[in-house]
Order: structure tokens, then sequence, then C-alpha cells
């Protein structure tokens, strides 16, 4: 009887402590944001396309998050945004860190090509912030005026490194599609190749997206000095609604398949995820936060003035996304990691 009696007794007791202990835990998670920093890992140099979105959240996004924290950018590039992907999964998931990824190096990883340290689905994702076109534009000495003049003679085109965008795309062009683009890579970032343009090194750029474009150096557009030829991504760039897309060259269905794989990273081209196994009540304010940033509009306001698209996205149609991208056929795969090049 006595024992009987105290099982009850115990699990009520159980109970109610539980439900004590509820509202602190939910307390504790508003509350734990005040006073603290934020770090915000962005995949390039300062002064890109990256960097620009990034930190353009960084100035709204914390009076979004309980607490009001303070965010501090810290650029890693390398590895083509690899480096700010392999510190993001690492990192401690403590809701204290969360990287601005390249959604290439997600496809890389996915395919086996680089980046098997990395688990894309793994990521606990925040958002994105617009999705993007890849531009494929060509000085105006270059001689390049039409796709057809990409086949018929070898153009110098610039590159940071194997894993970045910037080399994968141009060379999954050269192999479907028959051009005969030539890869330079070792440039730091977007300046460095615009600059490089400028003094006669490269000839033209086929890896940078649109928006990073008609945000930096819409003159050179306006100007005629960059003529847009083509645009990698599922759909044009609002700047460019009349610049072909890329995959609408291919002769073949399963050409257009293997492009359009490729380039449905696009979707996600400025997305934002915390490390694995971040608490989600954490997660949560992070999200929600994001979401209500995103729709601020003074953040808004400052896009239009940066000449910045906005589409946002939240974290369940991102992770959608990069489930979609790894459930991609093995068969496939082996096609457009051929294209991309190992």
């Amino acid at each position: 009887m006595t024992t009987r009696r105290m099982i009850p007794a115990t699990a009520m007791m159980l109970a109610g402590g539980i439900a004590t202990l509820a509202p602190v835990s939910c307390a504790s998670a508003q509350d734990y944001y005040a006073g603290k920093t934020i770090s915000m890992l962005v995949s390039s140099d300062p002064g890109g396309g990256y960097d620009t979105y990034a930190r353009l959240l960084a100035r709204h996004y914390p009076k979004y998050i309980a607490g009001a924290p303070t965010i501090v950018v810290q650029n890693q590039p390398g590895g083509g945004g690899l480096r700010a992907a392999q510190q993001t999964f690492t990192a401690p998931p403590d809701g204290l860190r969360i990287g601005n990824l390249r959604s290439s190096n997600l496809l890389d990883a996915i395919l086996g090509i680089r980046g098997a340290e990395i688990n894309p689905t793994a990521y606990e994702w925040i958002g994105n912030m617009a999705s993007d076109t890849d531009l494929c534009s060509y000085w105006h000495t270059a001689g390049v005026k039409t796709f057809e003049d990409l086949k018929s003679k070898e153009v110098l085109v610039g590159g940071s490194g194997k894993g970045a965008q910037n080399y994968s795309f141009p060379n999954a062009i050269n192999s479907v599609l028959g051009t005969k683009m030539k890869i330079i890579i070792g440039y730091k970032g977007m300046g460095d190749r615009i600059l490089a343009l400028e003094r006669g090194e490269l000839q033209g750029n086929c890896g940078i997206n649109s928006s990073s474009m008609m945000a930096l150096h819409p003159q050179l557009i306006s100007d005629g000095k960059l003529i847009p030829i083509m645009q990698s991504g599922l759909r044009p760039y609002s700047a460019f609604p009349n610049v072909p897309l890329t995959q609408s060259f291919a002769k073949t269905e399963r050409e257009k398949q293997i492009l359009v794989t490729i380039f449905s990273q696009m979707d996600i081209a400025r997305i934002f995820a915390a490390p694995p196994k971040t608490p989600a009540d954490r997660m949560k304010i992070l999200r929600e936060g994001f979401m209500k940033a995103m729709a601020d509009p003074e953040l808004v306001a400052e896009a239009k003035k940066l000449r910045l698209d906005l589409d946002p996205m939240d974290h369940a149609e991102v992770a959608k996304i990069v489930a979609d991208m790894a459930n991609v056929p093995d068969e496939l795969k082996k096609e457009v990691r051929a294209a991309i090049g190992d």
C-alpha cells in the first residue's frame, strides 16, 4: 500500500517539477542572447556580393533576435567558400555561430567532389535572402557578342579556385555545351577579376552573381564595357530579363537536365545556417528573427539603395531544396560531377 501510494505521489512531484521548469526554460531561451555576440562567417573577402548581403543582414538582424545581441561579421574566404562551410559545420552548436554559405559547396559535397567533412542536410538552416543567376559576361574587346562566339574561339575567364562557382560553372558549360573558355584560377574575389578585365589579363567572367554585378559594377554593363551573353539559374534575374538562360543552348534533354541540376543551386544563392544540433529553442529565435528582419522596411529600403534583390525563403524551403539536391539519382550525379570537373 505504501509503495503503491508513493509511486503516483512521486510521479505527481516529477510532473510538477517539469511543469515548473518548462516556463523557466522558455524564459531562459528568450534571454539567452542578451549581452552576447553572434559571429557571422562570410565565405568571401570583404566587398563582394556575399559580403554585401551578409553585412546588410547583420545591420538589421539583431533587433529581431530576443536579447538584441551584437553580430560581428567575420570574412573566411578559402576553397571557393568551403572554409566557411567547414567552420560553420564544426563550430560549437551554441546558437552564437552562423554562416553565410555557398550552395556550390553543398553540391560539391553531395557529388563527392570535395567537402566530404560536411553534410549539407545536417546544417540547421536559418533562411535564404535571395535567389540569383550567375552571369557570363565578356569584355567589349574580347570579340564575344553571341553564344556561338564562345564555341569558336578560346576566351580567358577568371576563377578563385576549383571549389568555387566561378570555376565549376564555366567548366560545366565547356563540358556540356562545347564552349572554349580557359579558366585562370588564383583570383581572390570579384574585385580582383574585374581589375584583371580592365588590365587586359582576362577577357570575361562566367562566375559572378547577377546581383553582385548590379550592386557593385552596374556601370560596366550600362556603358557596354561588359557584354552579358547568358545567365545560369532557373529563372532570369530581374535586371536581365532578355539575357538567355544557359540551359536554353542545350541540344538534348539530357544536356539540359545536367545543367539544370547544377544551376538549381542558384535558388538558394544567399543562405544562412547554424551548426548541426544547435538547440531547437535558439534556432526558433534565429529563424523567426531572420524572416522578420527580411520584412523590415529599413532593410528593404537599404537593399533597394544598394541595388540588391530580395526574395526571402524560410528554413523549411531551404532544407527542401538541399534535400532535393541530395536525392539526385546516382547516374545523373556521375554526369554532373564529370561536367563540373573534380
